[in-house]
């Protein structure tokens, strides 16, 4: 068993929620109120003591902190080390008061991608921003016809709603629990209590997922609530019925449509903010969200790389029986997953909201 934090460990304050280290090998923190950057730079520290001491690989913090945007240098240069830390920020509205989210991880050991990686990553970003740039003025035009040929083909949205108010107990849970539990090794005890609404963050949590014209769960979507707002995470596909549904954007479609609902539900105001890997950067754009520049300060006495997550997880098979735990793949055995940081531009997915009401059969 992993030590626990000292008794007067800054980790052990009523704001944080600190979870010991994952079997990736990952030791997090979350922050359940807006502190000062001082504080939540000890609470950093304290986390990376604690990650080195337990054996784990990988730190992260994320919360709410007072005051404007922060200097990501600065941060690298209070929490100095030769490995390149990560710092990721987007403005948030809680309880009527502008504040900053804040995300800052880092990798210890070997676990940081080579250059070479990051390199290959960062145009890779780049990319998909330009198409983005591209999609913007014609975003609508292409979203009418991608939800027509899903309403032509028999999709319908379905929804765990914590409120009620969209479905509960819709969703597969047999099936939404073998995906999250196969290709994210999320545990299976977890993973039902995520299909019920709790489990994953502080807030509780929205499953969304898309059925087939035969009823069948064919992607699912998972929207948490946080402090600092919602965070978008869990978009999978069934790849077993990937073949029949390849042109339908379904990833898209499915993502749109909860984004539209979260929107009006929780306003426009609240900050929607959450990661992509290569496999679904693209899919994400046609939702609404959009890539944050990432800036990498690599040749600094500090180096920070801000709006990426390096190596935060492998993807596994869903070919392992239901109900059993695979093993998780050490770093050092597997590719572990890079994403980039984005946010959903609320204006692409509000005018939707009729549509996601048809689609879950609630439509005037």
């Amino acid at each position: 068993m992993p030590t626990p934090p000292e008794t007067d460990s800054p980790l052990r304050a009523p704001h944080v929620l600190h979870h010991a280290v994952d079997r990736m090998g990952r030791a997090r923190a979350y922050l359940t109120e807006p502190v000062g950057l001082d504080e939540y730079l000890r609470i950093c520290r304290a986390l990376e003591t604690y990650a080195c001491g337990a054996g784990g690989s990988r730190w992260s913090v994320r919360g709410l902190v007072t005051g404007g945007p922060v200097s990501p240098r600065d941060v690298a240069a209070t929490l100095a080390r030769d490995t390149a830390i990560e710092v990721s920020q987007a403005p948030s509205v809680a309880g009527g008061r502008r504040l900053t989210c804040l995300w800052t991880a880092r990798n210890l050991q070997d676990r940081l991608p080579p250059r070479p990686v990051r390199d290959a990553v960062f145009r890779e970003i780049q990319d998909v921003r330009a198409r983005q740039r591209e999609l913007g003025p014609v975003f609508h035009e292409r979203a009418l016809p991608m939800l027509s040929r899903a309403r032509d083909h028999g999709l319908s949205l379905v929804c765990n709603d914590p409120f009620g108010d969209w479905g509960s107990g819709a969703v597969d849970t047999e099936m939404f629990v073998r995906l999250v539990t196969h290709f994210f090794y999320v545990e299976p005890e977890t993973a039902h209590r995520m299909a019920h609404g709790h489990g994953y963050s502080t807030g509780g949590n929205y499953v969304f997922g898309m059925n087939g014209p035969d009823g069948r769960l064919m992607c699912v979507f998972v929207m948490a609530a946080w402090p600092w707002g919602l965070e978008p995470t869990y978009t999978i596909i069934d790849r077993a019925q990937l073949k029949d549904i390849i042109d339908l954007s379904v990833a898209s479609v499915l993502m749109l449509l909860a984004n539209a609902l979260i929107v009006d539900r929780h306003g426009p105001d609240t900050l929607v903010i959450g990661e992509a890997n290569s496999l679904n950067a693209r899919p994400c754009l046609q939702a609404g969200f959009e890539p944050l520049e990432p800036v990498f300060f690599d040749e600094d006495a500090h180096p920070v790389h801000t709006n990426v997550v390096w190596a935060d997880n492998p993807l596994g098979d869903f070919g392992v029986p239901y109900g059993s735990a695979p093993r998780v793949p050490g770093y050092r055995e597997a590719p572990y997953v890079n994403y980039a940081v984005g946010v959903l531009a609320p204006h692409k997915a509000e005018p939707y909201r009729d549509a996601a009401l048809e689609f879950l059969g609630r439509g005037r």
